[in-house]
């Protein structure tokens, strides 16, 4: 045991930890859902390279078509939920659609409003709706 454990003022601080907070964190835990996104895309090819004095640096593009693909999905304490894939880059208006459409059905009253910074106008209509 670390020395400091034995100091009174710290050994009152876990006792109200383990106690009160704890128990708390433990049932709030469950109802938590964070937002997690990330994006690729298919631009496959070098932008810059060598090449002789006076010619273009010139590559192969496959497929032809550059295109943003993005993944989000919410982490909850005991599963994903509303995984979803878009064939573009995320911007607000995706991102409300994928609350309105993928995330609320998996949600239930006991559930934590959810927070952004986003867009405010359009959580406040998800957070009204949803109670």
């Amino acid at each position: 045991m670390a020395s400091e454990q034995l100091r009174p003022e710290i050994a009152r601080a876990r006792s109200l930890w383990l106690e009160r907070r704890k128990p708390f964190f433990d049932k709030a835990l469950a109802r938590l859902t964070f937002i997690d996104e990330t994006s690729t895309n298919t631009k496959l090819t070098k932008r810059s390279g060598w090449s002789p004095k006076g010619r273009r640096y010139r590559s192969h593009a496959p497929f032809g078509s550059w295109k943003t693909q993005t993944f989000i999905a919410g982490l909850r304490s005991h599963s994903m939920v509303a995984p979803w894939i878009v064939n573009a880059p995320m911007n607000a208006e995706i991102f409300e659609t994928w609350i309105e459409t993928q995330l609320v059905p998996t949600l239930s009253r006991s559930d934590e409003n959810v927070e952004t910074t986003s867009r405010p106008q359009g959580m406040r209509r998800f957070r009204r709706d949803k109670l």
